[in-house]
């Protein structure tokens, strides 16, 4: 089993952390978001991951070159932004005949992917899509029969004329067989989702799956990265491997901690962090080799790689370029 990660874009909602970081490296809790959907895929039974690249591409590159990983990853380079559905179409052909599973990289999840790679391979359909209910969110068409009808606008229209039909939140989530994107040209820009309408034009429409007990949160902006970020705190230990939960305090252990800090509510701190002596942390992200000078206040905020921070401050981004 092999599965390809999208993770192309620019990442502007999640503004200005992405100016040093491409999301794909954007870390929950001291772990990556590279690294959670590589280690779950791993413990899932696939074996091999690709990755499209196209922002801070050499950052990406360098980091799965430089790191042991428990299965081949291949980055693989758009020269343009190709959108989901090139981007997808791109790979096709690291996945032979056999159907691959599709990621959005920006979301944490306790899918069970195995299991539904093998209902998907037993359903006979092209395209198996992950929905859930989440009202947020929920802008897909979906049949009481279990197949999608369509997607944003048009699903309002289906789900009026259409009896039994309901309206789900996609989870970013595929399983494709290659087949599926014969009709889409190589190298151009497409958003997945066109593909998907021409399947349910030709009437092949994708299945709609769902799993029970399915913990799913998006982090693609900075908004929910830092809701998620303190959520994860309430979830079990254990409950979302690899990431730490059910701990308030992450520190690394390569980070330094003065004894005479104060550290409340969620505060993450990330590798060659230095916290001096005096400060005062609430609900603070640190990412890595950043220094918190002596008698310093921080609450509600996130501070991206490499900054030196002084002084009180409430509700912040600190990020390169940002004054």
């Amino acid at each position: 089993m092999r599965a390809m990660i999208l993770a192309a874009g620019l990442g502007t909602r999640l503004l200005p952390l992405t100016n040093c970081r491409p999301k794909a490296l954007v870390s929950l809790r001291g772990v990556t978001l590279l690294e959670f959907w590589i280690e779950r895929l791993y413990r899932c039974g696939f074996d091999a991951a690709f990755l499209n690249a196209y922002h801070l591409k050499d950052r990406l590159a360098a980091e799965v070159s430089q790191k042991q990983w428990p299965m081949p990853v291949k980055v693989l380079d758009e020269p343009v932004l190709l959108g989901t559905g090139g981007g997808i179409r791109s790979a096709a052909e690291h996945f032979a005949d056999e159907p691959f599973a599709v990621i959005n990289v920006d979301i944490i999840s306790n899918v069970d992917l195995n299991t539904l790679y093998e209902r998907h391979r037993l359903a006979g359909v092209e395209v198996s899509l992950l929905m859930h209910d989440w009202p947020e969110f929920n802008n897909v068409a979906v049949s009481e029969d279990g197949f999608v009808l369509g997607f944003g606008r048009e699903a309002e229209e289906v789900k009026k004329r259409g009896n039994g039909v309901r309206l789900m939140a996609f989870t970013g989530i595929h399983l494709i067989n290659p087949s599926a994107l014969a009709g889409a040209a190589a190298g151009m820009p497409e958003d997945i989702l066109n593909i998907y309408r021409r399947l349910i034009a030709k009437g092949a429409s994708p299945r709609a799956i769902t799993q029970q007990g399915l913990f799913w949160r998006e982090v693609g902006s900075v908004r929910s990265y830092g809701k998620v970020t303190g959520e994860l705190c309430q979830l079990e230990p254990g409950s979302l491997l690899p990431l730490r939960t059910g701990e308030n305090i992450s520190i690394d252990p390569e980070a330094v901690v003065h004894p005479d800090c104060s550290l409340k509510g969620s505060v993450v701190a990330g590798h060659g962090v230095r916290i001096c002596q005096g400060v005062s942390l609430e609900d603070v992200i640190l990412w890595d080799d950043i220094r918190i000078e002596k008698g310093s206040s921080l609450k509600d905020c996130i501070v991206a790689d490499g900054m030196s921070i002084s002084g009180s401050h409430t509700g912040k981004i600190f990020a390169p370029g940002v004054t």
